[in-house]
């Protein structure tokens, strides 16, 4: 499984990826952090904050739906980017109830944060 992550390197500012665009990796954050925020560049929403060790990106490739918000690095940033394909394998394998909560849980979030934020 080691072969199909990628390395990526990301300056301060540097959009990683956006609201509506699909699913297409889950990230680890090797070093520096990124910002999850809604709105403009000019006017930014800020809904989180991931710093080194933590994941993003996996709501939109677990449930298909697109990403809710834009992601982009604060600081200088190295990720690591796992396809979706290789998560939604490891999904596949899990027992049916473990992934029907992850689906309701996701579902959940999504919709108190647009309650929370309509821009969501």
């Amino acid at each position: 499984m080691a072969a199909t992550f990628q390395h990526k390197q990301y300056e301060p500012g540097d959009l990683i990826f956006q609201k509506g665009d699909s699913g297409e990796f889950l990230y680890l954050v090797e070093r520096g952090s990124v910002i999850i925020w809604t709105g403009t560049e000019d006017d930014k929403r800020v809904l989180g904050e991931v710093g080194t060790g933590g994941l993003f990106g996996e709501m939109a490739i677990l449930n298909r739906q697109p990403r809710m918000a834009n992601a982009s690095a604060s600081a200088e940033t190295r990720l690591l980017e796992m396809p979706a394909s290789v998560l939604r394998q490891t999904i596949n394998r899990a027992d049916p109830l473990l992934v029907q909560l992850i689906n309701v849980l996701i579902e959940n979030l999504r919709r108190s944060a647009k309650d929370t934020d309509p821009q969501v």
